[in-house]
């Protein structure tokens, strides 16, 4: 008896040992898929283990529903940790609203929430509801996966096609379907898990891109129009009729746009003013309404309201530009930070972003048509990255302008001035790229006493009392910003008996994980290039007391170098560090963490000593 029990527990403790580690876990997820007369139905049921009070957070359902597609049967109750049925969903507990958000005017897009809790753990949340539909562009992407700090223990899809209906579809960390055919019906079955915890790592890809998922489309559909999914090309096609008939301009739209540019010979120029009037004239809010958001407004709307969703105001400025005879394309990408890939081997709806391409004689030139940044850049949104060009019977991909060291250079011309309690530290910085993006949002959108709360906390050096600031950018167009600034510092010059120790100010750099506790591959998506001039003032009566050499290191991922030399009662530091962008496999993060090691150790010891003369 007693040998069985401690193999019981044996077997028993890596059960015990999972469930305890996590606030709470997915047990169980069925999706059962049936289309019938082009109408699809889906019925989706969750069991949800609740370990403890941090994993109520998972207690609050949301289902979402819109008149696409529509919500019913919803099923819900509560198990104890004996199975035994404690608490049943209500009707009057189930909250129907919009989930209009912050920067959306109006949506089709809605919820049903409600909430359901026990007061003794583990407890089970087990819900079910039917989704139906008639008009699709996909029969489902299928994530099984409540939130990636939580485990999914079984997982299963299971869709059923009538024999003459066409899938496709995209396996990613799942295995192939079984598939079999009963009763003129094709059914495919998916299983899987998801156990392996994806952890959050620096500069990794997108951990959605990581997660088990099966993609599922239809390879003809009717969605607003008839269209194809069988090659991109066609699906071009039907985007290209989708967008169709929507570029009428009012007269008094066209009288402006004519006034306008009747002085301007050159197209670049034009294309320019037309830039700047569409962003002093229209603004950005989202409408997702019409054949499931991908359907823009017609130009007329956006010129008498003077909004639009990023689709509208595509379209509106690619009726600005038809009006003027300039040639341009209105494009799909995937927009955001870290670069999501497009799956170029499955044609399908991939893309959350709609930005314009204008090929010109002298150049290409992208637009985003929702930014209020510089005429022709793209940014970290949308930078290096497959574009979609919508073309009659040419759509096809093209990349987007990918951002080089120069594009995102940071530097910093940094004066110290030595005082008996603190040095005086003025900094003069200059940005390109992601900071200059994220200032320049600063800037504009926040009040004076917010920019100053979100400049001292973000952006002004740590260790530096801020006094005073200023940003300056020479015109609107200007592709970097300047943030001059005044502070503190009580960590620069140290004493140590008669001698002054002064302290590096090092860059802000990303702090890696080790090798051994990295998982995930490393993906740079543009180029990490800074410099910096250190002028540090001697005090009177103290003089430099050693000699150092330069410091330089280049590989594959980058350059970094460090210089020193005295002048005139100044010792004058000059460094700068370059990370190259790439897609760096996990076998080769041990030498990128070794050359990141080498550039932490100088930034972090080197330390200048002063002695008294």
């Amino acid at each position: 008896m007693n040998k069985f029990f401690f193999s019981l527990v044996l077997t028993l403790l890596p059960i015990l040992s999972f469930t305890q580690i996590f606030d709470a876990e997915l047990i169980n997820q069925r999706t059962n898929i049936v289309i019938n007369n082009n109408r699809l139905t889906k019925d989706l049921y969750f069991e949800i283990r609740i370990n403890n009070r941090a994993g109520e957070k998972y207690t609050k359902i949301t289902i979402p529903f819109s008149k696409l597609y529509k919500v019913s049967n919803i099923d819900a109750y509560i198990k104890d940790s004996s199975g035994k049925v404690v608490n049943k969903l209500k009707k009057s507990q189930i909250i129907e609203r919009s989930s209009i958000s912050d920067f959306s005017l109006y949506e089709d897009d809605f919820v049903k929430d409600f909430t359901l809790k026990h007061n003794s753990y583990p407890y089970t949340i087990v819900y079910s509801y039917q989704i139906q539909q008639k008009e699709f562009l996909y029969i489902d992407y299928w994530i099984p996966v409540l939130n990636s700090n939580i485990p999914t223990i079984d997982a299963n899809l299971k869709i059923s096609v009538p024999l003459n209906y066409s899938i496709k579809y995209a396996n990613y960390s799942v295995n192939e379907p079984v598939i079999d055919t009963l009763a003129n019906m094709v059914n495919y079955d998916w299983h899987t898990s998801y156990k392996d915890i994806i952890k959050h790592e620096v500069l990794s890809p997108t951990i959605s891109s990581l997660l088990p998922a099966v993609s599922i489309t239809p390879t003809e559909f009717y969605f607003d129009k008839k269209g194809s999914l069988k090659d991109w090309s066609s699906f071009g096609d039907w985007q290209f009729e989708l967008i169709q008939g929507l570029s009428e301009l009012p007269e008094s739209e066209k009288n402006k746009i004519l006034s306008l540019t009747e002085n301007i010979k050159e197209e670049e120029e034009k294309i320019k003013a037309l830039y700047h009037f569409l962003q002093d004239e229209t603004r950005y809010i989202n409408i997702s309404i019409g054949t499931g958001g991908l359907k823009p407004y017609p130009a007329s709307y956006v010129a008498q309201n003077k909004y639009g969703d990023c689709k509208a105001l595509t379209n509106y400025f690619k009726s600005l530009l038809d009006y003027l005879g300039i040639k341009s394309y209105y494009t799909n990408v995937h927009a955001g930070t870290p670069i999501k890939k497009i799956d170029n081997n499955f044609p399908s709806q991939q893309f959350n972003h709609i930005v314009i391409y204008i090929p010109t004689n002298e150049k290409d030139i992208w637009l985003d048509c929702t930014s209020d940044g510089p005429f022709n850049y793209l940014g970290t949104f949308t930078q290096n990255r497959d574009a979609f060009i919508i073309d009659s019977n040419n759509s096809r991909f093209i990349k987007t302008p990918a951002l080089l060291k120069d594009d995102v250079l940071e530097t910093r011309k940094i004066n110290v001035e030595y005082a008996s309690t603190e040095a005086l530290v003025t900094f003069k910085n200059s940005y390109r790229g992601d900071m200059y993006e994220r200032i320049s949002h600063v800037e504009t959108n926040y009040n004076g006493s917010e920019k100053s709360r979100i400049l001292r906390n973000f952006f002004v050096e740590n260790g530096f009392e801020l006094k005073n600031h200023q940003v300056s950018k020479s015109d609107r167009d200007s592709l970097k910003i300047d943030l001059t600034y005044n502070a503190t510092s009580q960590q620069i010059y140290k004493h140590y008996g008669s001698d002054i120790l002064i302290s590096n100010i090092t860059f802000s750099i990303p702090q890696f994980e080790n090798p051994k506790e990295r998982k995930q591959p490393l993906q740079i998506d543009y180029p990490i290039y800074k410099i910096d001039t250190l002028v540090y003032n001697i005090p009177e009566g103290y003089k430099l007391n050693q000699a150092f050499e330069s410091f330089n290191e280049s590989n594959k991922f980058g350059e970094y170098k460090f210089n020193i030399h005295e002048n005139e009662g100044q010792i004058i530091v000059i460094k700068s560090l370059l990370i190259n962008s790439g897609f760096y496999p996990i076998s080769e993060y041990k030498d990128f963490y070794s050359f990141y090691e080498n550039i932490s150790g100088v930034e972090n010891k080197k330390q200048l000593i002063l002695n008294k003369q």
